[in-house]
């Protein structure tokens, strides 16, 4: 007989907080199907907070109405509320409506506040209840309470609340050269080539005038028969970007 009594207080100890923390261990779940999604948090918490109006209205009456409230009709009737709740959460947790212009899970929230005050209210008329039981009682009565807490998320565990798959995708590179790559390209290639600047002048010469022939043409005449290596230079860098045009239009033409 008292083992059968410390597990009914320890079970009705764990009916304190057992709603509201199996609710936050499927939080993972359910910011992927509600449309508030990641504020969903930041809800809870202001309707958890806003459901304090129960204790304080236990607390207001035990200060200016004293006696007048007993705490097995207040035990019984936030017992059938939250079990009222719970079930009606089975159903319509996941209905939204419109407000404001979006998409909100009103159902959902308003079942959390009526969670949430049974679960407030549990902490001011639970404790003078066990207070008409021995006092060994207590300590099984808070056992419980610290079951409220582990039992959801052993449950969570065992859904495998939140659990997510990685897909290793192989990431292909685009091969594509750009036209400062191909720039670069002829720079580098200039600087390699044999015979100085000189010979790479008729080579770069015969790239564009040359319609894509590699071979060196002779230069148009000019006013001066003879230039400088460093003049051969300047003159094979400054073709360089008439050369990618001369590039671009041959591959148009084709």
């Amino acid at each position: 007989m008292a083992f059968l009594l410390h597990l009914l207080v320890c079970v009705f100890g764990m009916g304190s907080w057992v709603a509201i923390n199996g609710l936050w261990v499927e939080l993972p779940l359910l910011v992927a199907e509600l449309p508030e999604g990641w504020y969903l948090p930041s809800y809870l918490t202001v309707v958890i907070q806003l459901a304090n109006i129960g204790p304080l209205l236990v607390t207001l009456l035990h200060r200016f109405r004293p006696g007048c409230l007993s705490e097995v009709p207040v035990i019984f009737f936030i017992l059938a509320v939250g079990t009222i709740a719970c079930v009606l959460f089975a159903f319509l947790w996941n209905v939204t409506s419109w407000v404001m212009g979006s998409q909100h899970s009103i159902a959902f929230i308003i079942l959390t506040f009526f969670l949430a005050l049974v679960d407030c209210t549990s902490s001011v008329t639970f404790l003078p209840f066990m207070s008409r039981l021995p006092t060994y009682y207590l300590t099984t009565f808070f056992v419980g309470e610290g079951f409220s807490g582990l039992l959801p998320a052993l449950v969570a565990l065992i859904q495998g609340s939140g659990i997510t798959t990685c897909v290793n995708v192989t990431d292909i590179p685009d091969i594509t050269s750009s036209p400062a790559t191909t720039r670069e390209t002829l720079s580098t290639q200039v600087a390699a080539t044999p015979g100085g600047p000189h010979i790479a002048r008729h080579q770069l010469w015969g790239l564009q005038y040359g319609n894509g022939c590699h071979e060196p043409l002779s230069p148009p005449a000019g006013t001066l028969g003879w230039r400088s290596p460093h003049c051969d230079l300047l003159v094979a860098f400054h073709c360089m970007p008439q050369l990618h045009q001369g590039d671009a239009g041959r591959d148009l033409a084709r």
